[in-house]
């Protein structure tokens, strides 16, 4: 399990990233505006990484961190929904946002059980 949490952290660390990337390209707000992706992306690398060495706890601590990320992007997003402001793609971009949660906690609880010693 602990191997899929890595896989795992790798590849949406990767879409992350790349995605906001893609999506800031060329703004001449980049780092501001990208920073809070891009740090986390970075944890989610860098506890892949380290995991080997130190355990899972290192994994609960970035899924975890990628939680809370997905929940503020998800809590701005739908309140474009609630308030029925105009926004394109407000409501596609709310049920990714919860998918990316759903996951983010999945993970987080797997790691959890992990250092537990659960070999789910």
């Amino acid at each position: 399990m602990k191997v899929l949490l890595q896989i795992l952290a790798v590849m949406i660390g990767f879409l992350v990233a790349s995605g906001e990337i893609a999506r800031r390209w060329g703004d001449p707000h980049f780092i501001p505006l990208a920073l809070d992706d891009l740090a986390v992306a970075a944890v989610l690398f860098w506890a892949a990484w380290r995991a080997r060495a130190t355990g899972p706890a290192v994994l609960v601590a970035a899924w975890a961190l990628y939680s809370g990320l997905m929940l503020s992007l998800l809590m701005i997003n739908l309140d474009f929904v609630i308030a029925d402001i105009a926004k394109t793609g407000r409501v596609f971009y709310s049920v990714i946002l919860v998918l990316m949660l759903s996951l983010g906690i999945w993970a987080t609880w797997k790691a959890m059980r992990l250092t537990e010693g659960h070999e789910d």
